[in-house]
């Protein structure tokens, strides 16, 4: 197996785990009823780092396709375009399901709440993922990370070439501008505080492709878990996802058929889980009464999550990832084989 597919293989087994454990949390936390206080409820108490685990890979994946691509600034336009053709039509799928779900739902005779009430406006600015900055909601709780990730990408393609500088003192310098702002700017709808995350993947993408040493790589993701830790949330728990996650993309080679199945669908799964999942869990909360109905609920959660997330991936998110791939930055492309084997690395979801 070629260095790049294990990459992959490493990568595709981090999405699976991160998508799993964000819809294990929203399962098992979401509703403060269901399950009760115990084992349920505590399993997927740290769940939510899954998100964290996400933009340290994207920090990680995107830059390296870029790399291995020979994307330059001029390519700007396509980057954009490869990124909304790939990630949107699933996203754009999911909102239809959430709006269709919340008028449908309320005719069933046991709906417990109000009909559902949209704003022109709120659904407007998901189109432009800005709901977080706009203060109007997520028709999804989990969109607003996909704002998180669609700024990132807005900054990675203009930042890149300095980040591949032959310079060391330049990558450097741009490595401490990039984890600054989290100190002044703390507003969770913005990528500054979430930056630190994404800079422990770019390091892993220079460690990788040798423009890092292992000491300064050492010392960069010492910074980094320092920054992490000092702030209230995530803190010490999200410092630790993020080095043990950058350090698995860097020196791990792990491989599961099971959580590259996950990783496939990661992005989908991300996407269903709290529409689909969440209302199974809601439902069943009514007829659970005891540890094995409330096992039984959570895993027809996990299963109808599943489930719907295998048919959006084949029905629209792998149709989207063709589409997005025949964009190319080069004249002269690779071969049909290694464009396959190596688009792997581009995240499929929060990724």
């Amino acid at each position: 197996m070629t260095p790049c597919s294990s990459r992959i293989a490493t990568v595709d087994a981090l999405r699976g785990i991160a998508a799993f454990g964000v819809a294990w949390f929203h399962f098992t936390n979401l509703n403060s009823a269901f399950p009760p206080e115990g084992f349920l409820k505590s399993s997927g108490r740290y769940g939510w780092l899954g998100v964290e685990m996400f933009f340290v890979i994207s920090g990680f994946v995107i830059p390296h396709a870029l790399y291995r691509a020979q994307y330059q600034l001029p390519h700007y336009g396509r980057f954009l375009a490869k990124r909304i053709i790939r990630l949107d039509p699933p996203y754009l799928a999911d909102i239809c399901l959430v709006l269709a779900l919340a008028y449908v739902v309320p005719l069933a005779p046991q709906f417990r709440g109000g009909p559902p009430m949209y704003s022109f406006a709120q659904l407007l600015g998901h189109l432009g993922y800005v709901n977080s900055l706009i203060g109007k909601p997520w028709v999804n709780p989990v969109f607003w990370t996909l704002g998180i990730e669609f700024q990132y990408y807005l900054l990675i393609g203009l930042i890149f070439p300095v980040l591949v500088s032959s310079n060391r003192l330049i990558r450097l310098a741009l490595m401490l501008a990039l984890l600054l702002p989290a100190f002044f700017a703390p507003r969770p709808s913005l990528i500054f505080t979430w930056l630190p995350f994404f800079v422990a993947g770019i390091l892993t993408f220079q460690k990788k492709v040798g423009h890092l040493s292992d000491g300064f790589f050492a010392t960069g993701l010492a910074v980094v878990f320092s920054i992490i830790w000092a702030e209230a949330e995530p803190g010490l728990p999200g410092a630790i996802v993020m080095l043990l996650t950058a350090l698995a993309i860097a020196f791990v080679t792990l491989r599961s058929s099971l959580l590259t199945w996950l990783g496939l669908m990661s992005y989908s799964l991300y996407l269903v889980h709290v529409p689909i999942g969440g209302k199974v869990v809601n439902l069943g909360a009514r007829y659970a009464h005891g540890l094995y109905s409330e096992i039984t609920v959570l895993f027809l959660a996990c299963l109808a999550s599943l489930f719907v997330a295998y048919l959006l991936y084949w029905a629209v998110e792998l149709p989207s990832q063709r589409l997005s791939s025949k964009i190319s930055y080069r004249t002269l492309r690779i071969s049909e084989n290694q464009s396959t084997e190596c688009e792997g690395l581009v995240p499929r979801s929060v990724h």
